[in-house]
């Protein structure tokens, strides 16, 4: 199970911990329905401004991608953002 995130500045410690309690509970079904010996959830936040939280790199690690994917992911989110903000002033 993957999920990416790409909360506002002052939610990121609000989003990690919901999250993780969501795919935990998740996790739980599987397990119970599938009978999987494991299951694994892999949990990435990229706040919109484009910080990244120290696990990011332990994130990208389980699913075996390189270490500085990280980059362009931000990259990503940043343009994102600021293609929001661009546009905002012409809403009505």
């Amino acid at each position: 199970m993957i999920d990416v995130a790409v909360p506002n500045t002052h939610n990121l410690a609000k989003t990690i911990t919901e999250k993780q309690s969501k795919y935990q509970e998740l996790s739980n079904e599987i397990y119970a329905m599938w009978k999987k010996n494991t299951t694994q959830g892999v949990l990435i936040v990229i706040l919109s401004r484009g910080v990244i939280p120290k696990s990011i790199s332990q994130s990208l690690k389980g699913l075996d991608l390189h270490p500085n994917t990280h980059i362009k992911m931000q990259k990503s989110v940043i343009l994102g953002t600021c293609s929001i903000v661009r546009n905002f002033p012409s809403y009505k």
